[in-house]
């Protein structure tokens, strides 16, 4: 890891000396470390065994939340874009705080703010990830359109092939993908979303400044973005109190919301396997059945 490390930091200018290189959590998929050189601190991550463009579209989209002048991020130094099988690196600065007694609310305000950025059409300009689930992205004109062909599709095949979709569970998988403009609203604007939103990637910075990390960015419904903060809990009243001053929660959530859920337990159930299969089926049953 050093070898990489200071490779990236010479190729973003930093030629002073190493003090210190130290892991932190944050390596569920990359190994992630605090690095301390004479002239800065930064936060790297490094990973030997992802698709080349695996740190350019995280530093991406973290540029463009950036860009959405609503809610901080860390600002990204470099990035490797690292043939198979050898290491590369995402450089960031190293963010360090507390929350106080208004983060939540700042969070849930920003997090609105960020959903007032709006795009011309849904979906991505290019492939993502979900963790390191391959996440397929297109220009659509109609939101469901891609909820259904880049979203859901996408998980049902890989469910498919991984042996997760046992006979019952796919015919109403079929069913409610057939059956998507019942519950979800067509008419919603290209809402710029951080695309993994749940309570483990957005932390307090200095005077509990609330900053985002590890984005999956995307344009689309922001119910969709809502469903997952509920969906594994980690936001608090004050959150939702916040977002709710800025935007109001549209009509048509309390239908989308499993609907939209659902999508995330499908990459959870081919990440983690049949643990979280009872999840599916319950959302499956409760629309189809």
């Amino acid at each position: 890891m050093e070898r990489v490390i200071q490779h990236a930091l010479l190729q973003l200018g930093d030629s002073s000396n190493l003090r210190s290189i130290r892991s932190v959590e944050g390596g569920d998929i990359n190994q992630a470390a605090y690095v301390e050189t004479e002239e800065n601190a930064y936060f790297v991550k490094t990973n030997q065994n992802v698709p080349r463009h695996f740190f350019r579209v995280e530093a991406k989209g973290l540029k463009e939340i950036e860009a959405s002048q609503s809610i901080a991020v860390p600002k990204v130094y470099y990035y490797d874009e690292p043939v198979r099988g050898s290491k590369g690196a995402l450089v960031m600065e190293w963010i360090e705080g507390a929350s106080t007694k208004d983060t939540k609310r700042r969070l849930g305000e920003q997090v609105a703010l960020l959903h007032s950025s709006y795009g011309d059409k849904f979906g991505y300009e290019e492939d993502s990830f979900m963790g390191l689930l391959p996440q397929p992205n297109d220009w659509y004109e109609d939101w469901i359109d891609y909820y259904h062909d880049g979203r859901l599709v996408p998980q049902f095949n890989m469910a498919k092939e991984r042996h997760y979709l046992p006979e019952d569970r796919k015919q109403r998988l079929l069913k409610l993908m057939e059956r998507l403009p019942n519950w979800i609203d067509s008419s919603v604007q290209p809402s710029l979303l951080h695309g993994d939103l749940w309570g483990g990637n957005w932390m307090a910075g200095p005077e509990g400044k609330p900053y985002l990390i590890d984005p999956s960015v995307l344009y689309g419904d922001r119910c969709f973005e809502l469903a997952f903060t509920e969906l594994f809990g980690g936001f608090s009243k004050e959150f939702y109190e916040g977002y709710k001053e800025i935007l109001p929660i549209p009509d048509h959530y309390s239908e989308s919301k499993a609907v939209y859920q659902l999508f995330y337990l499908l990459a959870h159930l081919n990440l983690f396997g049949e643990m979280y299969g009872t999840h599916v089926d319950r959302i499956l049953k409760r629309y189809v059945d």
